[in-house]
């Protein structure tokens, strides 16, 4: 992930998918990306669109930034870029100088060869491997002046490219004034996909992924939800092994396992999973039953394991439950929760196996309060909290209650004895879409939100902030919004970890609002 890192430089190997920069707040780009996960402050000197990979270098001072803009007004770094395009072009090399946007711009282009074959239901085309190189870049300059001399690329709908899943354009190498040596981004997995005639979908994946989650945990989703076509399953990654759920509820198990093999068996070369479980998916196993089909392939996987985050432990379970034991797709709330929890003390709803709860207490809560209707989660919980050293101390407290009625006695407590009342400084609350229990009775989260908006924020301080979020994939998005926003000065959307990609059209996944008092 990281190319070079010295005081005034820091390069990184940027996934298509990735922006780097927000484009607002709530999202993360490579800038915000490396900051929440990584600690590292960094300046923009030059940016790549969220669908090109590769080189991207930027500055870690102020001081650096302006030596940054004074080299490329000089013209004194160089930067060449590999793109694939479907079109023969004229010459073997070429220039173009065309302006863009009133200012002056050149590219220099070099065919470097073939760049594999791209199969679609009207047939093949070879593709060819062009090389752009330019030393101060204006807005989508490669991309418009290929486009302006018959060579658009691969995947750039925008100025005349054949669709694809991706922009096939990557920063091969920036030569930078005071680095000894060039900084290089090998191909992505897409562009060696179509080479060697390997379905590019689950290269395509990859692409947006390259190695930025390993250098933070070994649990993460390799594929997710639609992001390959015709496939609907989702393939996660837990350490070792790999849990690929199918999403049809009519599919045989081993139909689906057998559609699967092939993905399963490169995940498992890229990753290095000895083997794992496909589970078939039932949307709604509280009114269906708790049992969840599952075959094991390759090497089954222990009952129970442990996998970690941010040097965090969590215990995780293929087998024996209905869930995992973590949910990936709050990898980037719980380390916001972490760096908001130093003294804080923590209210956690619907806690399941406490995570959220384990990332407080690590971050320095005064205490967390994880609070759920079933037993065993919060078992996993204490269990949790003993794998990290942080059951001494009494700082984590488990509370086996329905969460409304913990947020009622809360607010009973407040009105009855104000004089002791402690406010809560940091809230989660994570509900199901639907649940039914013999203590609390049905939930349904279209239902019960607004409440539990208003009981949330009458338990905060007045610098409180509070993180909600479900997976609704059928709700009204403005509507759960809309909800909170009554309630609280300030409602963010928060975008989904980069291994959950939001697809266009496509319902949310997870939907994530970051609250302030």
């Amino acid at each position: 992930m990281i190319l070079y890192r010295d005081d005034n430089w820091l390069a990184v190997d940027k996934p298509e998918g990735l922006a780097t920069h927000a484009g607002k707040p709530g999202e993360l780009g490579v800038v915000e990306w490396l900051r929440l996960h990584h600690g590292l402050e960094t300046h923009v000197i030059s940016r790549l669109d969220r669908g090109t990979s590769g080189v991207l270098l930027l500055a870690r001072t102020a001081a650096a930034s302006a030596r940054a803009q004074e080299i490329h007004e000089q013209g004194l770094a160089l930067k060449t870029y590999h793109f694939l395009t479907p079109e023969q072009p004229v010459a073997d090399s070429w220039v173009c100088e065309e302006p863009l946007d009133g200012k002056d711009a050149r590219t220099e282009f070099q065919v470097l060869g073939p760049g594999g074959r791209l199969r679609t239901a009207a047939g093949t085309r070879e593709l060819t491997r062009v090389q752009a190189c330019i030393r101060r870049g204006r807005k989508h300059q490669i991309r418009r002046h290929a486009a302006a001399t018959g060579t658009p690329i691969l995947g750039d709908g925008q100025y005349g490219g054949e669709r694809f899943g991706r922009l096939c354009l990557h920063c091969r190498q920036v030569d930078w004034p005071g680095l000894t040596a060039s900084l290089i981004s090998e191909d992505p997995p897409s562009f060696s996909a179509l080479v060697t005639g390997e379905n590019p979908n689950l290269a395509l994946c990859h692409d947006r992924r390259l190695q930025w989650l390993p250098t933070i945990t070994n649990a993460f989703r390799a594929v997710h939800r639609d992001e390959i076509p015709g496939l609907p399953a989702a393939v996660d990654v837990y350490g070792d092994y790999f849990d690929a759920i199918w999403f049809d509820e009519t599919a045989d198990p081993e139909k689906a396992a057998h559609r699967l093999d092939p993905v399963l068996a490169q995940i498992s070369r890229r990753h290095g999973c000895r083997g794992g479980i496909v589970r078939t998916h039932r949307r709604n196993p509280h009114q269906r039953g708790l049992v969840t089909e599952l075959r094991a392939v390759g090497q089954a996987p222990p009952d129970f394991f442990t996998v970690q985050e941010h040097g965090l432990l969590y215990e995780i379970s293929l087998t024996q439950t209905q869930h995992t034991g973590l949910f990936l797709d709050q990898r980037d709330t719980r380390r916001r929760v972490f760096l908001a929890a130093r003294g804080a003390r923590l209210g956690n709803l619907f806690a399941y196996t406490c995570s959220f709860s384990v990332a407080a207490v690590a971050g320095g809560a005064e205490v967390a309060f994880s609070v759920d209707v079933a037993k065993p989660g919060l078992n996993t919980g204490k269990r949790n909290f003993e794998l990290n050293g942080l059951a001494a101390g009494g700082r984590g407290k488990f509370v086996q209650e329905d969460a409304r009625r913990w947020l009622q006695r809360q607010l009973r407590r407040q009105e009855e004895k104000p004089e002791i009342w402690q406010p809560l400084d940091l809230m989660v609350c994570d509900p199901p879409v639907f649940a039914s229990s013999k203590k609390g009775g049905k939930f349904v989260v279209e239902k019960e939100w607004p409440r539990l908006a208003e009981t949330t924020r009458r338990l905060l301080g007045p610098d409180g902030q509070a993180l909600f979020a479900n997976n609704h994939r059928g709700g009204d998005h403005g509507t759960y919004r809309k909800a909170l926003r009554k309630h609280f000065a300030s409602v963010t959307d928060l975008r989904p970890p980069l291994d959950f990609p939001v697809a266009e059209g496509r319902p949310h996944h997870v939907r994530l609002f970051w609250c302030k008092v």
